[in-house]
């Protein structure tokens, strides 16, 4: 199936297991990539679960001036101004069930602020998670929870610990999704990564059929399918691979950048 240039007005792209690479980072030619998409007059959204700080920090590496959608879709943030757009966060009460199924699993819990992540326990989850959102997890009790302030939750635990958790995880809490292996998020029903990037596309008058979108997660699926053209990296979870129209190469070769590359230079991906 061939993708010509001229059917795309938007392209919104995942970061971690998509944009970003095996160490966790995005490569100066992907921030050129992102940069060369803009320059060609799209629009280019990072539609990601990483934090506020995170996100700016990708977006002014590729001088992107398209709002920015972190904490999975609850929180929306303006990268010249740096002023929150949109902020939702999750009710208490689903909070504070996933924050309980944690414990009883002995799985670590880590619940999002707008501009702070609190984690149930140092050790190797809150280390992939600073150097995921380079920024210091907060080390704090779960009993102590400030009321209407969680814009995101998630559970840790190795892949082999999910894989024997997930179904009870799911009959606790059916809205949970899974991002990377080790990792189960629970975003507000009316603020997923779906809606957001929604309501982004509004705001510019954009169709979502004219959006080309990357994901490789549980979690990218809701929007992936929304779209006209959704594009799996080769290390995406079968889910995402199951609603994908195209394909392109693994995060950790680049995958997103060769295939905008392509579309750039050729005005179109066969």
């Amino acid at each position: 199936m061939e993708l010509g240039l001229d059917a795309i007005r938007a392209v919104a792209v995942d970061v971690d297991g998509t944009l970003a690479n095996t160490d966790h980072e995005v490569s100066e030619r992907t921030l050129r990539a992102l940069r060369a998409v803009q320059d060609a007059g799209l629009l280019v959204v990072l539609v990601t679960g990483r934090s506020r700080q995170s996100a700016l920090g990708i977006a002014h590496g590729a001088g992107l001036r398209t709002p920015l959608i972190c904490c999975n879709g609850a929180l929306i943030v303006d990268p010249t101004t740096t002023t929150t757009l949109r902020k939702v966060a999750l009710p208490d009460e689903e909070v504070q069930a996933l924050l309980d199924t944690a414990d009883e699993l002995d799985l670590m819990s880590t619940w999002w602020s707008a501009d702070e992540i609190n984690v149930s326990r140092a050790g190797e989850g809150a280390r992939l998670l600073e150097l995921l959102n380079d920024q210091p997890m907060v080390v704090a009790d779960p009993e102590n929870v400030q009321s209407g302030t969680v814009l995101k939750a998630m559970v840790y635990g190795t892949t082999e610990e999910l894989d024997r958790a997930k179904d009870y995880l799911l009959s606790r809490l059916p809205r949970l999704s899974r991002s990377m292996d080790q990792f189960f998020e629970l975003s507000p029903a009316t603020a997923g990564k779906w809606q957001s990037l929604q309501y982004v596309l509004d705001e510019h008058r954009i169709s979502p059929k004219d959006c080309l979108g990357f994901g490789d997660g549980g979690n990218d699926v809701p929007w992936l399918r929304e779209i006209g053209h959704p594009v799996a990296v080769a290390n995406a979870r079968e889910e995402v691979k199951a609603v994908a129209r195209y394909s392109t190469g693994h995060h950790g070769d680049d995958g997103v950048a060769a295939f905008l590359e392509q579309l750039l230079n050729t005005g179109y991906v066969a």
